[in-house]
């Protein structure tokens, strides 16, 4: 159900005439229909046209291709991890002193950087098997 201002700028486009004009040879403006317009319009070139990727079957949105797995880009979200970690073990552990407390978000932190590079293996290999062209796909 459109809220009370998605239909009153729906309402708004109703309300304005759009003239389509085109310059002809000689310079005057010629008013063209709409329906021209579209009909001589070429298909726009999306991001999928430009990354080679197609979309599945019914639907419009074309597969990201995922980068392959990378050390750098596993530090970086286990750093992120490890300060998220690190802050609500220390916030929700209250039976623990805060050293410890402090150590299990390391712990968990160090173990999610390596669990992270062999999730983003599994899902680029997995990518490239499934590819069209690639002659592994099932």
């Amino acid at each position: 159900m459109p809220t009370r201002k998605q239909r009153a700028r729906r309402a708004k486009s109703f309300r304005h005439e759009y003239g389509f004009v085109i310059s002809d040879e000689e310079g005057n403006e010629v008013e063209v229909e709409g329906s021209e317009l579209r009909a001589g319009k070429k298909p726009s070139s999306g991001s999928a046209a430009k990354s080679g990727a197609k979309p599945k079957p019914g639907t419009k949105r074309a597969v990201r291709e995922p980068p392959p797995p990378s050390w750098e880009r596993a530090l970086k979200r286990g750093g992120l991890w490890g300060l998220a970690t690190v802050v609500l073990s220390v916030v929700l552990l209250k039976g623990i002193s805060v050293p410890v407390r402090a150590g299990i978000g390391l712990l968990y932190a160090v173990m999610f950087i390596p669990m992270t590079y062999w999730i983003d293996g599994v899902v680029y290999r997995r990518f490239i098997k499934r590819k069209p062209g690639s002659g592994k796909a099932r």
